[in-house]
């Protein structure tokens, strides 16, 4: 061995030992943080036993609490009344794409911000009216484009040629477009018109020049930048919102145009998951040292994010003369991060000479976790709350390549084949990238007051190549069809789970044992049940696609 690989071996193996002291002097954050209870020793969430809903509906398997999705939008919605009165509220598809959690935040007044034909094509399915949709996007098909002008949706301009298409649209249909300019204000990415071009032949400039031109087909009404991701203060987004604001005072100044509605984007973070920085991301991947708890870093109230964005706004335009637009923000991780979270049950704990210990799961980073490449969330053992902290694994998925992993250098109980881990925050972005990399992606419950029901059945093996034109044969033994994933995901370890009051015993035609099912929700299918036939895309309930 090289000195220069003896030593990065010894500079490795001295920082994952300080991270194992630092994680166990940390402890654990506390389960109130989400809203979740130990009962007996048990991860309840929405009031259903973990336990329980990994024995009904298998693992991997993510849940959603929908009393804590509708919590959080009333409490966001509050503080934007308080501080800025008027504001309007979106989601960010991308996020988040569950039909299923879209309808619990549409049903709670929450609009819509779509960045492909495929999230406004569901928006529009679940019934967004036009004047609630947002749709951004590098790339808008022309269908999409005519059915945002058809829908009086606002559309985003990410390019200096994209205004033709929509106007050519709008002409086509004898119809107003609503349109608004992204700005790129990060001028590393590549979204949005640079913020400096809203005079002489620049790309806004240029813009405005043919909205204006044509009236009859265009309305420039809005501004729009969406600058970062899970920010934990205000001081990124106030700067940005400088530019912005400076790009509008030009567009009054240079062109006449007033600007009616400024939507600021999301990007606002959430306490219990970060983002980790550039040094935490190189010491995680290069030594598996573990970051520090997000619960303990600094991070700044929504409300006084928002009461630093709101009094600059206020200021500048009193200072420039400008009328005050009405505010958007398309917040995704805000609203939805902290109401989901992923179950995964261990399947083999392996000791090697010289490394942590692998424990096995079935819900890796190459299926059901991939933000745990990048973001640091916090796990607990769901069936032993109380189980004390012990040893670094490396948590792994199913996948057979060494990049499948969930955690590494991440203190944990005293793992055994059978636990079931919960990991937290996984509303944000779990969905979007999960893959059928080998196996099937994870069903998703939601849950409320210890009842649960579908809103994802479980992929299964046919869904899979249900677009492949190739004739297949069932495979059965005993009567048994393999395809089913549901009933794959069931094991000798499901079996007398632990449950809670008013959760469990509730029997009924086609409910699920030790697993109530909503009233008008249709049961999951129980194990060892043939798995009936993909049904169409994009249905509530159904396999919908994700982004």
């Amino acid at each position: 061995m090289s000195l220069m690989s003896h030593m990065m071996q010894l500079t490795g193996s001295l920082l994952r030992r300080a991270s194992y002291r630092r994680q166990m002097r940390q402890g654990r954050p506390p389960l109130s943080l989400w809203g979740l209870a130990d009962e007996d020793g048990v991860l309840t969430v929405g009031g259903a036993s973990a336990v329980a809903l990994a024995a009904a509906y298998g693992t991997p398997l993510l849940v959603v609490d929908e009393k804590a999705l509708r919590a959080k939008v009333a409490e966001v919605r509050a503080v934007l009344d308080d501080e800025l009165p008027g504001a309007r509220l979106t989601y960010s598809y991308k996020t988040n794409c569950i039909p299923g959690i879209l309808r619990v935040l549409h049903d709670a007044g929450v609009g819509a911000e779509a960045i492909s034909a495929y999230e406004y094509w569901l928006a529009q399915s679940l019934g967004v009216p036009g004047e609630q949709l947002i749709y951004n996007g590098v790339d808008k098909s022309p269908e999409s484009l005519a059915m945002a002008v058809a829908h009086g949706a606002l559309i985003n301009i990410d390019n200096r040629d994209e205004v033709d298409a929509v106007l050519a649209t709008a002409r086509t249909q004898g119809r107003v477009a609503r349109i608004g300019l992204r700005l790129g204000l990060n001028r590393s990415a590549q979204f949005g018109l640079d913020p400096d071009s809203a005079e002489g032949d620049g790309d806004i400039a240029h813009v405005v020049a043919r909205c204006k031109a044509h009236p009859e087909h265009a309305s420039l009404e809005a501004l729009h930048f969406n600058v970062t991701s899970n920010a934990r203060h205000s001081g990124y987004h106030v700067r940005c919102l400088a530019l912005a604001l400076d790009v509008m005072r030009t567009l009054a100044r240079v062109h006449g145009v007033h600007i009616r509605l400024l939507d600021v984007g999301g990007g606002f973070g959430v306490q219990t998951s970060k983002n980790m920085s550039g040094v935490e991301y190189g010491l995680y991947r290069l030594f598996g040292v573990a970051p520090g708890g997000a619960w303990l870093d600094p991070f700044q109230d929504f409300r006084l994010y928002i009461r630093d964005m709101a009094a600059l706004l206020t200021s500048y335009c009193r200072d420039n003369a400008l009328p005050q637009p009405v505010v958007c923000l398309e917040p995704g991780r805000l609203l939805t991060s902290g109401a989901e979270l992923l179950l995964t049950r261990v399947k083999a704990v392996k000791e090697r000479p010289g490394a942590e210990p692998f424990a096995i799961t079935d819900g890796g980073r190459l299926s059901q976790a991939y933000p745990c490449d990048f973001e640091w969330h916090e796990a607990f053992l769901a069936n032993d709350l109380r189980r004390p902290l012990a040893r670094a694994y490396t948590v792994t998925g199913r996948v057979c390549t060494r990049s499948d992993w969930l955690y590494r250098g991440k203190v944990m109980p005293e793992l055994a084949p059978g636990d079931i881990l919960a990991v937290l925050d996984a509303g944000a972005y779990f969905s979007s990238y999960a893959m059928n990399f080998a196996f099937p992606r994870a069903a998703v419950v939601g849950v409320e007051d210890g009842r649960a029901r579908v809103m994802r059945h479980r992929e299964t093996f046919r869904h899979l190549t249900a677009m492949d034109e190739v004739q297949l044969v069932d495979v059965k033994l005993d009567g048994v069809a393999l395809d089913d994933e549901a009933s794959a995901g069931a094991g000798p370890h499901e079996t007398g789970c632990v449950g809670m009051s008013g959760a469990l015993g509730v029997s009924g035609a086609g409910g699920l044992p030790g697993m109530p099912v909503a009233p008008g929700q249709p049961a999951a299918p129980s194990p060892g049940t043939p798995s009936s036939p993909p049904r169409a895309h994009g249905t509530t309930g159904t396999r919908g696609g994700g982004a």
